[in-house]
């Protein structure tokens, strides 16, 4: 990696519904650093590019390439599946896919954070910054309760379940969903399924998809790698050598 990643935990009050706050530092010139969905919504900001206002960028579908430049400082924060919206008031179908210049949901404290982040000193003030953003979530419900139980169990849950635990139709929760989320409960599990099979991957050894499909709960080896393919861009075998 031509450059160096490091997450951070966030504090005890934003763990529920915070993964990490991220850094990013190229050190060289990159035109395709692939992202890959993981369910999750995140605020992004890049020191070093043009019209560098701090981004929204809602729950991928499929898996993105991003331009890096030497020398770019960018800097995040990464909600749980299923929580920016108890932070961002904004419907998760107008994020899915997308980047949001923050300014246009966050108010004016959203409007102040781009200069405060390109005066910060030092990356760790950078997330300071952000965190300061993270106050006052709005109290979780229904879509959250059931992102955390999809989450817990790796994407290998039910929807009809889901529904029935929250006391909702199959058609009701899926409307919540995109609502909040952008994605269906059934599209999430799938992505949060292909999240562990990355992770499993990234462990196994080379070529043994069989097992790492049987783990992670697909129907055999052939269905996992379409899966992957379908969301990464990559087959099993490209990202394994990608990843070593």
């Amino acid at each position: 990696m031509p450059g160096t990643y490091l997450e951070h935990a966030p504090p005890a009050h934003l763990a529920p519904y915070v993964e990490c706050f991220w850094t990013l530092e190229a050190a060289e010139d990159l035109a395709d650093y692939p992202v890959l969905p993981d369910g999750c919504v995140d605020i992004v900001y890049s020191r070093g590019r043009a019209g560098n206002e701090p981004q929204v960028v809602g729950a991928m579908t499929r898996a993105r390439k991003f331009a890096l430049s030497a020398g770019q400082f960018d800097c995040g924060v990464r909600f749980r599946p299923g929580m920016s919206p108890l932070f961002l008031r904004v419907p998760g179908t107008e994020t899915t896919d997308q980047s949001i210049p923050i300014g246009d949901l966050g108010g004016a404290r959203g409007r102040r954070l781009s200069p405060q982040l390109a005066e910060a000193s030092s990356p760790e003030q950078c997330i300071r910054l952000l965190e300061q953003l993270l106050d006052h979530p709005a109290k979780p419900g229904v879509v959250q309760r059931a992102c955390a139980s999809i989450v817990e169990n790796r994407g290998l849950v039910r929807v009809d379940e889901l529904a029935s635990d929250a006391g909702l139709s199959d058609r009701q929760l899926r409307r919540l969903f995109l609502e909040q989320t952008g994605l269906t409960p059934k599209h999430l599990c799938r992505v949060i399924r292909f999240r562990h099979s990355v992770s499993r991957l990234r462990r196994s050894r080379r070529g043994d998809f069989a097992q790492v499909a049987l783990e992670c709960g697909y129907y055999d080896q052939a269905h996992f790698i379409n899966e992957f393919r379908e969301l990464s861009g990559y087959s099993p075998g490209e990202f394994s050598s990608l990843a070593r």
